[in-house]
């Protein structure tokens, strides 16, 4: 029920992957709109290839207490 690391810096172009190792679904989004993973459901993985440098706040919308923030440069 965490995102680890729950801050991660990469380069514009890096691929991150969250990958689900809960039993519930979980969410990666931004509450700027930058990225949404949908529903991760147990045992699955979602890839984002990252865009334009910032740094980006962003929760698991089924458990909002879930935090985390990607800095990309």
């Amino acid at each position: 029920m965490r995102f680890n690391p729950e801050q991660l810096i990469v380069k514009r172009g890096d691929r991150v992957v969250w990958t689900n190792k809960d039993l519930f679904p979980h969410t990666a989004s931004s509450g700027a709109g930058a990225f949404d993973s949908g529903s991760i459901e147990a045992g699955t993985s979602w890839t984002y290839v990252t865009g334009q440098p910032g740094d980006y706040a962003y929760v698991c919308t089924f458990h909002p207490t879930m935090k985390g923030r990607l800095s990309v440069q």
